[in-house]
C-alpha cells in the first residue's frame, strides 16, 4: 500500500499529494478485493464441481443432468423465496437476487458429465 509522504510544500500542493496517495491506495485496495473475490469464486466453483461429480457420476449422464437441473431449480427458488437482505432497499434486493440466480445457473450449467 502506498504511504503518505510528508514533505515541505504549500497547502495546495499537500492536498494534491494526499489526494494522489489516497487514490493510489484505493486502487490497490480495489485490486486486492477483486483478486480475493476471484480466488474465492474459483475455489468454491472447484469444490462444487468435485462434490457434484462424486455424488452424481455413478448414475449415468441422464441422471447427472437431472440432478444438476434439480439443484439449479431448488437453489434459484430458495434465492427468490427465502433470501432476505437486511438493510437494503427493494431495488437492491431484486438486483442481488437476480444476479445470484444467474450465477447459480451459469455455474451449474458449466458442469459437464465426464465419461472417463
Amino acid at each position: 500500500m502506498t504511504g503518505l509522504q510528508i514533505t515541505r510544500c504549500s497547502m495546495a500542493e499537500g492536498v494534491l499529494a494526499f489526494t494522489r496517495t489516497k487514490e493510489a491506495s484505493m486502487a490497490e485496495t480495489a485490486n486486492e478485493i477483486q483478486s480475493i473475490n476471484t480466488a474465492w469464486q474459483i475455489a468454491i466453483q472447484e469444490i462444487l464441481r468435485m462434490v457434484i461429480r462424486d455424488m452424481y457420476h455413478g448414475g449415468g449422464e441422464a441422471s447427472f443432468r437431472s440432478h444438476i437441473k434439480r439443484i439449479e431449480e431448488a437453489a434459484v427458488d430458495s434465492i427468490h423465496t427465502d433470501l432476505r437482505l437486511r438493510g437494503t432497499d427493494e431495488w437492491t434486493e431484486v438486483l442481488v437476487k437476480e444476479r445470484a440466480s444467474n450465477f447459480v445457473t451459469t455455474l451449474l450449467t458449466s458442469f459437464t458429465y465426464d465419461r472417463a
